[in-house]
């Protein structure tokens, strides 16, 4: 009778812990799957407006204004289901805990035998309640455990679906602040070079983005000439060998109108409608008057980001307070502001320098791109890089005679001013400028060249044209791009720790060691560290180097395709794209590389 009492027992025993855990469990279950439920839907429903506003970014078929808000809307949305989720995260591991508990008791009285369970009772009518009970319970706890299961699993799917759509939503957010910064201003230089960083690396740490823009700050280049024509520092000798230099084409953006490209065709006897026309793929007929007398207001620092400008522009007093001229002017009249710009050196245009047909374009290519901002704008237009460089006088000389020459002409598109970008040196080679918008006429770039091998910029002399960028050790205003054998070999080993699928690699956006490759200076891994991990990874680092080789893209040839390194390694292949963003990261000092087309020099 004894042997008959324990599994009775034990019965009596399974059939209170499992009431206790599933009387628990049910209490909140049916609330739980109703809620994550919801949350599925409000997560389907999210990604499709998120899929529908990537359409209409790409397509311009809403204004950016209600761009912005719907983003806002969705990211608040999604905000909501992130601390729902978040205060769901304890109960996850209750629920665990219990499917856990709820588990081992299944298993424990699946080695329970029937017949035990029938003789424990002391009649065939008690046995046969008995057994009933005991399936009963059995059918309720495999239920339980199966429900447990099925939401757990909607909790992690609708995290992981909250966390993609995140993900999403901020990579919108970026093409949104694309797009509305390339609609109102001429990008700033070293946000869009942070940006394409970030577009590779997606996981930087707010440091590293603190280290790239000082980086990117340090080379004191601008976009556009200026009003002075800038100084050309010569390549110093190395001081050591074997030496390794990363020699950049052109300087960003390289969108639309090289002003040395365009001085060098003025030079070749081009006259400025055909300057135009080369590169914003226009006929020379699209030249043409607009709004005689028109006026225009300008409001904003002499440096920095308009009061309009996303994510937080400069107000009068962080300007003056900065030491920077506010401007709050007009209406003036349009031929007077022209005659104020400060984007091309005056010079230029002396008889010596057979450079004003050079002039007279950018006078068409300024007017242009301010009519267009303007009207997009209130009639507005701020007197920074982020809008065209404003001096608040008549610069005079052959400035003035440019402007004169071309009174009102602006540059027609779809019967409105074009909105005509224009930057300093292309290396070249200008760019597509379907990265910000798809519908201008100059939406692929040219190969800008006098012949087969000389680039215009050339003939016009930029010294930005193929450049090594930074000082090796960081030090301000002295210029040394140098690198040694090891050094260089360092930027390759850290793409390798980052390194996904087959050559030529590329980078892994979520990389776990990008926190540890930031300058050695600058708190990350030691170049020998760097080594010793990837042989622990069963990754041969490179610690000599035999040969270096660039290849270019295909067809237009505007960008750095791949980079081929050989040595004691053997030879590896690196996405030319990736080699320039883990570069720009890791380097030590300043040195950098500011567009993407870019080949090697090597002295031994």
């Amino acid at each position: 009778m004894r042997k008959l009492l324990i599994p009775f027992l034990l019965f009596l025993a399974f059939a209170v812990s499992i009431g206790l855990i599933v009387a628990d469990v049910d209490d909140d279950l049916n609330k739980v799957s109703s809620d994550l439920a919801k949350q599925q839907k409000q997560l389907a429903d999210l990604e499709k407006r998120q899929q529908q506003l990537s359409r209409d970014i790409a397509s311009a078929s809403i204004s950016l204004s209600q761009v912005s808000s719907q983003l806002t809307a969705a990211e608040k949305e999604l905000s909501v289901i992130e601390k729902d989720l978040d205060a769901k995260e304890d109960a996850l591991a209750d629920w665990k805990a219990n499917r856990d508990a709820l588990v081992r008791e299944l298993y424990k009285q699946n080695r329970t035998s029937s017949l035990e369970i029938i003789f424990s009772a002391n009649d065939l009518e008690g046995s046969a309640h008995q057994f009933q009970y005991y399936n009963a319970n059995l059918n309720t706890l495999h239920s339980t455990i199966t429900k447990l299961t099925e939401e757990i699993t909607v909790f992690q799917s609708n995290r992981a679906a909250a966390k993609k759509l995140r993900d999403d939503l901020a990579a919108l957010r970026s093409q949104y602040q694309a797009s509305l910064a390339s609609s109102q201003s001429q990008l700033s230089s070293t946000s869009s070079q942070l940006s394409s960083v970030k577009s590779s690396i997606k996981n930087l740490s707010a440091k590293q983005e603190q280290l790239i823009l000082a980086k990117f700050a340090a080379t004191q280049g601008s976009e556009t000439v200026g009003d002075d024509q800038p100084y050309s520092e010569p390549l110093p000798a190395p001081s050591f060998k074997p030496a390794f230099m990363v020699a950049t084409y052109g300087y960003p953006h390289r969108i639309g109108m090289s002003q040395y490209g365009a001085y060098g065709r003025a030079k070749k006897d081009q006259n400025y409608k055909s300057i135009l026309a080369a590169y914003y793929k226009v006929s020379t007929s699209s030249v043409q008057t607009y709004r005689a007398g028109g006026t225009l207001k300008v409001k904003g620092c002499s440096v920095g980001p308009p009061p309009w400008y996303p994510g937080g522009g400069w107000s009068k007093s962080t300007c003056q307070s900065k030491g920077y001229k506010w401007y709050d002017t007009g209406p003036i009249g349009m031929e007077s502001y022209i005659k104020g710009l400060g984007e091309m050196p005056t010079l230029w245009g002396s008889p010596s320098n057979d450079g004003m047909e050079a002039l007279e374009a950018q006078a068409v290519a300024g007017r242009s791109y301010a009519w267009s901002y303007a009207n997009g704008n209130g009639g507005t237009i701020c007197p920074s890089t982020y809008c065209q460089v404003y001096l608040g006088y008549n610069k005079g000389s052959y400035w003035e005679q440019a402007v004169n020459a071309t009174p009102n002409k602006v540059i027609i598109s779809g019967g409105a001013p074009l909105k005509a970008f224009y930057h300093s040196t292309a290396g070249g080679y200008t760019i597509s400028t379907k990265a910000w918008i798809s519908y201008w006429s100059y939406n692929d770039g040219i190969k800008d060249f006098f012949d087969s091998n000389t680039a215009y910029e050339q003939v016009g002399g930029s010294p930005w044209y193929h450049t090594g960028w930074g000082h090796r050790t960081g030090v301000k205003g002295q210029y040394n791009p140098w690198m040694t054998q090891e050094e260089f070999a360092d930027i390759f080993n850290a793409f390798l720790l980052c390194k996904t699928g087959s050559q030529p690699y590329t980078l892994k956006s979520d990389c776990s060691y990008m926190q540890y490759l930031s300058p050695i200076d600058k708190g990350g891994w030691s170049m020998s560290k760097v080594r010793s991990k990837l042989t622990s990874l069963g990754i041969t680092p490179v610690t000599s180097i035999s040969a270096i080789v660039s290849t270019f893209t295909g067809g237009n040839e505007a960008n750095t395709a791949t980079v081929y390194v050989s040595g004691s390694h053997d030879t590896y292949t690196f996405s030319g794209r990736y080699f320039r963003d883990i570069f720009n990261l890791r380097s030590r000092g300043t040195l950098q590389i500011p567009t993407y087309r870019y080949d090697m020099t090597v002295q031994r």
